[in-house]
Parts: C-alpha cells; structure tokens; sequence
C-alpha cells in the first residue's frame, strides 16, 4: 500500500492506522464497529483502520474481516475504513498466516515482537543485544516477502523482560545503521512503519531515534493508537505529547 512519506504529525494523525475491535480478546466490549465509527467520526479522523490480533492458525481471521465488512455496510460514516488483522511473524521464517491467508487479508500489520507470547520464538541468549539482533532478523525476512503492508510497534521492547535489565536496553542495543538498514529495505518493499503512539510514549529514546533515521532514509509512517477502548481511538489528545518527544 505504497504510501507518499509524510513528516507532518498533524496529518499524519487525520488517520489511525491500529484499531482493534471487540474481536481482539485484549479490546473492550464497546469496541463494535458502530462505535468506534462514531468516535472516529467525533475525532475528525479520515481514515481507520480495523485490525484484530491473529495469533493462532486456526483463527478464521479472513471470516472475521468479512464480518466486519457487513457490518460497516451498515454504518453511516464519512470515515474510510481499512479492514485488515495484526498478523503475527512469532519467529524468523515463522508466521501464524499461512501464504494463502495473507493473500487474502486487505492490510496486512505485522507485529514481531509479542514476545510476551508463550508460542513466540526467543533467542537462544536471553541477553539485550541477542533479543536486538533477532528482532532484526525477523524484520530481515519478513520485509522482502511481501507479507506485510506495515510493521506494528517496530523495534520497540517493551514485551520483553529480561532479568536484571531495563527493556530499553534492548533498543539501545541496535544502532542507527543497522535500523538505517531495515529502513531502507521498508522503502524498497513498500512496507509502511507503524509510528504507535501509545507504545512510543514507553521508551521515547527509541521512538525518537527511529522518527530520526526514519525521515532521513524516506520511509513511510503511519499513525496508529494501538486503541483497545473507545477513548483510544482519537489521535490529536496525544499529539502534543508526541511532537515534545520527536522534536
């Protein structure tokens, strides 16, 4: 889904690119689609995009989108919405959809670091830089694949606990060069970043980096809440916030 780059954060936040309904076991109860819609619609945002976790292979991930399509047909909305699923890389090579599943969902969002998981792959050493190196190496894979049409919360660590170490150690663990590099495969791929506002705001250093070296390489961001609750699904309450941090 080849986007044009944007480095204005007000336009960027017209959109929210991460939304998971009721489906999503983690999201309230009140996220139906015509509620989330009516809140989208209050926030002024143009786009959202729907995208329920698939984690487990024998989720009808494909089913559920259609489900939801119907529903919106329902629903009287200016806002153009993106039905599609965080899909799941649990491991390098290692994806909870199978190539005939992927083929089939509209926008595809990738998460690669739910390593919180009990089925997620983990590195032999459970040490900063190893967790870095692999995060890296699963993104290596992926991006040329032509899987994913965005990364979800890249590169950021916060589902990973490591005894005696601060989750931040994992991302300083990786260098601008090497986050230069998968950026630059991103470009080459026409896999769009996920600029995760409520993520982001765990580990700012990182976030900031990757706003950085992103905008120098040329990659494409897109804005999401990671919204699991109604009150989630607007963007301009944490704009000011995020232009603090990024600047």
């Amino acid at each position: 889904m080849g986007d044009e780059p944007c480095y204005d954060l007000n336009e960027l936040a017209r959109s929210n690119w991460h939304v998971h309904t009721n489906r999503s076991g983690c999201a309230l109860p009140e996220m139906t689609t015509g509620s989330i819609a009516a809140a989208a619609e209050a926030a002024g945002l143009r786009t959202v995009a729907l995208v329920d976790h698939h984690n487990d292979p024998r989720e009808d991930i494909v089913g559920l989108n259609g489900a939801l399509k119907v529903e919106l047909e329902e629903v009287d909305t200016p806002v153009r919405f993106v039905i599609g699923a965080e899909l799941s890389a649990t491991g390098i090579g290692k994806f909870a959809d199978s190539t005939a599943v992927n083929r089939r969902v509209d926008y595809r969002l990738y998460s690669c670091n739910h390593y919180h998981l009990g089925h997620w792959e983990h590195p032999e050493e459970r040490t900063p830089r190893a967790y870095a190196e692999h995060m890296l190496a699963v993104l290596w894979n992926l991006l040329p694949s032509g899987r994913a049409d965005c990364i979800a919360h890249p590169l950021l660590a916060s589902f990973i606990a490591i005894e005696g170490a601060d989750h931040t150690a994992v991302t300083r663990a990786i260098t601008d060069q090497e986050m230069a590099d998968v950026f630059e495969l991103c470009t080459l791929n026409s896999v769009a970043w996920d600029l995760n506002a409520r993520c982001m705001l765990d580990d700012p250093e990182m976030s900031r980096r990757q706003w950085n070296v992103g905008r120098e390489v040329g990659v494409a961001f897109r804005l999401g809440t990671d919204a699991h609750r109604l009150a989630e699904i607007a963007t301009s309450p944490l704009l000011p916030k995020l232009m603090q941090m990024l600047s």
